[in-house]
């Protein structure tokens, strides 16, 4: 694949990617929820905990993919 068809994939990538706001959002009640649970001293739900670490952990490199392939993007090509 040349850099050409590589950054016209990158281009539809990005246009079919869920918005930066769309995944600040996620990240945002991914990480209230987490720190609400944590907080909670009485939450005996191991595995909910486990389950919020893992939605902030998967939205948190949600968005840094996107903030990625989004910069991949705008670098003028240097070849």
């Amino acid at each position: 694949m040349n850099s050409l068809n590589a950054q016209v994939d990158l281009s539809n990538a990005a246009r079919e990617a869920p918005s930066n706001e769309v995944l600040c959002r996620r990240l945002v009640i991914a990480k209230t929820h987490l720190d609400r649970m944590e907080r909670d001293g009485t939450c005996k739900d191991l595995s909910a905990l486990s389950s919020a670490r893992v939605e902030f952990a998967l939205a948190s490199r949600a968005l840094a993919d996107a903030l990625i392939a989004q910069e991949a993007v705008s670098e003028p090509d240097d070849y």
